[in-house]
Parts: structure tokens; sequence; C-alpha cells
């Protein structure tokens, strides 16, 4: 009786499993099977659809990069950049017209040819009255191309100071600029004659940003940048120093400016300039510049 039990009761374990229709349960999940979740990463926004490309960098940081200084200022700082000793720069400006000079052949009507120079015109100051000679070998610019140029100061057989030009980088166009004087045809010193321009004032009158006219009443500056005497009209007291554009001390006060790089302005000629920063001093003469090249009043 006892055998017969043990049986019944193994039969009925071995049944306890199974589902009605005698079918065996599935096997359970192995373990250690399932998978770490995924992190979710955030999709990238979408780029708007008036988005603009990415801008190139202004020209006054390429400027920075090249360590380029304008062209005017390659004059003042001309001891340190002369090419027989080695010396090297870059400059930036303007691509100007090309350097004209008398043909030669001993005919005395023989009128204009292209020298080997071209202006670079410095475009900071000055109102396009400030450029400098530079030799170009043919490189592809054209007039009014914006460009830094390296190289170093040479003179010619005549004794003219020009920029050899060893390498010519473009740049981009410059900031307007805020005089609407026209400039004179060629930035060589050459001071013009003209009318005055509409609104022009006594120098005793007119303020900053006004054109103005005068007279020079005394002797010219010592030193480029101590200013030229000026006053209304010969006979009066002199009312300022004016420092016409381009005119500030060369560097380490060793100047080796030409002839044709100074203004030649004379006594009792009537002049005009359009006047930028005006400082008054009690008891003393005031300090003027100018911003634009005197022109001659006829």
């Amino acid at each position: 009786m006892r055998a017969l039990c043990l049986v019944a009761l193994v039969a009925c374990q071995g049944n306890r499993g199974n589902d009605s229709n005698g079918s065996s349960p599935p096997p359970p999940p192995p373990k250690d099977t399932a998978q770490p979740a995924t992190p979710d990463v955030p999709e990238p926004p979408p780029a708007p659809e008036d988005a603009k490309p990415e801008e190139p960098e202004p020209p006054s940081k390429v400027i920075a990069d090249l360590g380029a200084i304008p062209a005017w200022q390659a004059v003042i700082e001309r001891s340190q950049l002369l090419g027989r000793r080695g010396q090297h720069g870059v400059v930036f400006g303007r691509i100007g017209k090309p350097i004209m000079v008398p043909a030669t052949g001993g005919l005395p009507d023989a009128g204009l040819v292209a020298s080997p120079y071209t202006w670079l015109v410095d475009d900071t100051e000055g109102n396009g009255s400030l450029g400098i000679r530079v030799a170009l070998a043919n490189r592809p610019v054209k007039e009014g191309d914006r460009v830094a140029v390296g190289g170093a100061w040479q003179l010619d057989d005549e004794r003219h100071w020009f920029w050899k030009v060893d390498v010519v980088q473009p740049l981009a166009a410059a900031p307007a600029s805020e005089t609407k004087d026209p400039p004179p045809a060629t930035p060589s010193h050459t001071i013009e004659n003209g009318g005055l321009p509409y609104g022009a004032r006594t120098l005793t009158l007119a303020k900053e940003g006004e054109a103005a006219y005068f007279m020079i009443v005394g002797a010219p500056p010592a030193t480029e940048g101590d200013g030229w005497p000026v006053a209304n009209e010969l006979g009066d007291p002199v009312y300022g120093l004016l420092r016409l554009p381009g005119e500030r001390p060369a560097y380490g006060s060793l100047d080796m400016r030409s002839p044709d790089e100074k203004w030649q302005l004379k006594k009792g000629q009537v002049y005009w300039v359009r006047l930028g920063e005006i400082r008054k001093r009690e008891g003393k003469p005031a300090l003027l510049n100018a911003r634009t090249a005197p022109v001659r009043v006829k």
C-alpha cells in the first residue's frame, strides 16, 4: 500500500507543470542576457533656414595678424625698414595710379611715360593725400585694390625712396571715409589750386569738420609735427599751429623724408583745409589738425 502511494505522488509531481493541452511551459530566460539601456543622446537642433555662412575675418584682424602698418607710417619709421640693412616690414593701403615721368630722348614735349612705380595710397589718414612709391614688378593688382605688401625701402638712381615689394596680400575694402571732399589727383604732396568750398569759414570761426581758410604768418616748423603758424591773414597774431596730414616726428627722431615727402607752404598765400581735432589752450596758440591736404586758393 505504501508503495502505491509513492507511485501516485511521483505521477502527480510529473504532471504539475503541464497545461491542459499537455504541452510543456516555455523555458525560463537565460541569466545575464539583459542589454544595458542606451542613454538618450539629444539630436542637434536643425540649422535655421535663414542661417548665414560664416563671415570672413574683418580687415583689421588680418592686418594685425600680418603686423602691417599704414603706408605713410612706413615713412615715419623708415630708419627701421631699410633694405640695405636687411630689414623688412609689411605696409598696407590702396593701389593708386601708375607714377608717370617725363619721357627720355631729349625732346622737351616728349610727354609722360609710366615709371616702374605705382602709388600705394594711405587710406587711414589724409583723405588720399599721402602715398608711397611701390615697385610691384608686374604683380596682378589693379587700381583701387586694398593690399598689404611685404618689402623694404630702397633708393633709386634719382634718390627717390620706393618700397620694393616681395609679397602681396589682398585685403577687404576699407571702411568708407567720413571726409567727402575729393582727394587730390596724386598723393605726392603737390599742392593743388582750387576755390573755396561751400560753407568755408575763416580760421578763427571754423569748427571741427568745417573747411577753414587761412594764411601762414610765420616760419615753417623746425620739426615735422611742430605745426605751421596760421591766422586769418597777414598782420594778425598767430591763432594756431596747424599740423597737416602725415606731419609727425619720425621714429627715433631720425627723419629720412625727402623734399617731395614734405608740404611746402608759402607765407602770405591763402589756403584751405578741412579741420579735424582742435585743442584750444589758455594763453597759447590753438593746436589744429587738418583732415585734408592744403588747397591753394586762387
